[in-house]
């Protein structure tokens, strides 16, 4: 693993460890090996390792959805809202750097996503258009879905992650898979 990316990865500890409020070049380089100025040659400031780490998780979202085969969008959904959770539960730190904190690369609510700026929810999309073409979805916005179905999703993560539930992680994802159907459910025609 090169300096950059052994960086990045600390940078990923160190938020998982101390949160943004804490998060210093000095922690992470530390944790690297290296001395706080060596981190700068890498990068000119907080900011710009941020940015890093936002882009290197989104680059791990993208590869696990893209890597889900289901041969119809509602089995698809349910997968792509399991590893949704469990991308929450099991890489915190990547999680929060895609969906918590502002990393400069997130996406923005509509014209981000409109303009394809997101590949899971452009893929989204095109999915959820497709089975509305077949007659296995309802008819509706395929942006508006999608974002009705992440926002459930994030907020079982959010509400869990913040111990709003006395679950063990099977039962949790049992109810987020319960869930799941449920919004499923209101989807069909």
């Amino acid at each position: 693993m090169g300096t950059r990316q052994r960086l990045l990865a600390c940078a990923l500890d160190e938020l998982g460890r101390s949160g943004l409020q804490r998060f210093s070049l000095r922690a992470v380089g530390a944790d690297a090996g290296l001395s706080a100025m060596a981190v700068y040659r890498h990068f000119s400031n907080k900011e710009g390792l941020l940015q890093a780490v936002g882009e290197e998780a989104f680059e791990a979202w993208r590869r696990r959805v893209e890597s889900i085969k289901a041969p119809d969008v509602e089995k698809w959904l349910q997968k792509v809202a399991r590893a949704y959770i469990e991308f929450a539960l099991d890489e915190p730190a990547h999680f929060d750097a895609c969906f918590v904190l502002k990393t400069q690369v997130e996406r923005i609510y509509p014209a981000d996503f409109r303009a394809g700026q997101s590949p899971v929810v452009s893929l989204t999309m095109k999915r959820i258009e497709t089975a509305q073409r077949a007659g296995a979805l309802r008819e509706g916005d395929p942006l508006e879905i999608a974002l009705f179905f992440w926002a459930q999703l994030h907020g079982l993560a959010m509400l869990h992650r913040s111990g709003r539930f006395s679950l063990n992680r099977s039962d949790f994802l049992a109810l987020c898979k319960r869930c799941t159907e449920l919004m499923m459910r209101g989807l069909r025609p």
